[in-house]
């Protein structure tokens, strides 16, 4: 292939790639300040500066635009070893909601609309939100299998079952974050609190004691944390 057919064509990827990303920033532009209904292709392509037919081209439908958001937010947590460092592993979830707050906070409007977004959507069964929330709940299993393998768990309770446990923790404490009940400090709280009981609820001998101290340190009463000794 000829020097300027190949430039000519990386300039056209460039350039494509570019306005890929100006389509998405601008659908989470919209979102941030009016919510999810006010997403539509034609509102789109005007704030864009695109057409509607290159929307169609580089992305698809509202419904890819919005799988393609919502695949942004979740992509990146699903590659943090939740229970990495052998040095403090107990202290890994602090690490890891530590990351996930500072993501919300850098666009706090536009991550509660696709909360409530991906929520209603999914309990009105649309595959991508089914889908995406099955990803959610992976992280949480994955963490307490590695839990698990890394000694902290005895694992009288599967991995899935933890996991799910600690999903409904996060949700509803998201929940009432995106409704405007709870600030970002008070989330970060409740998230460690909902992960630290449903760990310390299956805790070996050796782990259970650090992960009552760990709730203690977040203000829970030593009367509701989970006592994992028959």
């Amino acid at each position: 292939m000829p020097d300027n057919v190949a430039r000519g064509s990386a300039t056209r990827h460039a350039n494509m790639a570019l306005r890929r990303t100006r389509i998405l920033d601008t659908a989470r532009d919209i979102i941030a300040e009016s919510g999810f209904d006010a997403l539509s292709i034609r509102e789109l392509a005007r704030r864009a500066a695109v057409t509607v037919p290159t929307i169609y081209n580089l992305i698809g439908n509202k419904s890819a635009v919005v799988e393609h958001l919502f695949d942004e937010s979740i992509s990146p947590f699903e590659h943090l070893q939740y229970i990495s460092d052998a040095d403090d592993p107990v202290a890994a979830p602090e690490r890891f909601y530590e990351a996930l707050i500072a993501s919300l906070r850098e666009s706090e409007n536009y991550h509660r609309a696709e909360f409530l977004a991906r929520e209603h959507l999914r309990e009105a069964g649309d595959a991508v939100a089914i889908s995406i929330h099955a990803r959610v709940v992976r992280i949480a299993i994955d963490a307490c299998a590695q839990a698990r393998n890394a000694g902290l768990l005895r694992g009288s309770l599967g991995a899935r079952q933890l996991g799910e446990q600690i999903d409904h923790q996060v949700r509803l404490a998201f929940q009432d974050w995106a409704h405007g009940l709870i600030d970002l400090e008070e989330l970060q709280r409740r998230l460690l609190v909902g992960t630290y009981l449903c760990l310390a609820a299956d805790a070996t001998d050796a782990y259970h004691p650090m992960f009552v101290e760990k709730l203690r340190a977040h203000d829970i009463a030593a009367d509701v944390v989970p006592l994992n000794h028959e």
